[in-house]
C-alpha cells in the first residue's frame, strides 16, 4: 500500500512584533526602547531547519548493495518498510550562547523508530514512550514473564514516541549543532 506523506521543511524562527504608532516623537523612542528590550531579551535565537530524506538501496556494478539518500520535498509517495532520515539543524543566530538546548522531535505517525539511529555532535539521548510526558535514556516497560511474575525490559521501538537531545554545554553564538534520526514506515 503506498501513503502520501507531506513533508513541510522550512525554518521554525521565534519572530517577535512590537505594535507601535510612529509619527510621535513619544511613540518613536517606546518603539526604540521597547525593540532593544525585547532584542536583549530574546536573544540567544536558535534557528531549527528540518529536512527529511528517503533511504534508497540499490546494487553497484559489482552487484554490492549501496544505500543512498534522497532528499524529500513537499508531497511524496512512501510505502511500508521505506526509510527516512530526518535532520535538524539547529543554528545559534544571536549574540549570547543559548544554554540549556533541549531539542525534541516526535517520531511521526505510521512510523516506527529505528533503535540506536538517533545521533547528535555532544548531545546526551533520552526518550519518551508516553507522548512527551517523560524521558529516560533506555525506555522500561513491564512484561509479564511465562511465571506470572512481572519484569521490567527494554521498551520495543514501536512503543517511542519522541527522541530528545539535550546539549549540556552552551551553544556559542554561530555555533551549530545537527540532530539526526531514522523511523521505518508502517
Amino acid at each position: 500500500m503506498e501513503r502520501r506523506l507531506s513533508i513541510g521543511l522550512g525554518v521554525l524562527a521565534i519572530a517577535v512584533a512590537i505594535p507601535f504608532a510612529s509619527g510621535a516623537p513619544v511613540f518613536a523612542n517606546l518603539h526604540k526602547a521597547g525593540a532593544e528590550l525585547v532584542r536583549k531579551i530574546f536573544q540567544p535565537q536558535v534557528e531549527l531547519v528540518l529536512s527529511a530524506e528517503k533511504q534508497v538501496i540499490s546494487k553497484n556494478a559489482e552487484g554490492e548493495q549501496e544505500i543512498t539518500w534522497e532528499t524529500l520535498e513537499g508531497d511524496v509517495t512512501v510505502r511500508p518498510g521505506d526509510v527516512l532520515r530526518y535532520t535538524l539543524l539547529s543554528k545559534n543566530a544571536g549574540d549570547k550562547s543559548a544554554s540549556e538546548l533541549k531539542i525534541t522531535q516526535p517520531i511521526p505517525q505510521q512510523t516506527v523508530y529505528i533503535l540506536d539511529s538517533a545521533r547528535a555532535n555532544g548531545a546526551q539521548l533520552a526518550y519518551s514512550i508516553d507522548g512527551g510526558q517523560t524521558y529516560a535514556k533506555q525506555p522500561m516497560v513491564e512484561v509479564t514473564q511465562p511465571d506470572g511474575t512481572v519484569a521490567m525490559e527494554p521498551a520495543p521501538a514501536e512503543a517511542y514516541t519522541h527522541v530528545q537531545w539535550d546539549y549540556s554545554e552552551s551553544l556559542k553564538p554561530m555555533a551549530s549543532v545537527q540532530a539526526v534520526y531514522e523511523v521505518a514506515i508502517q
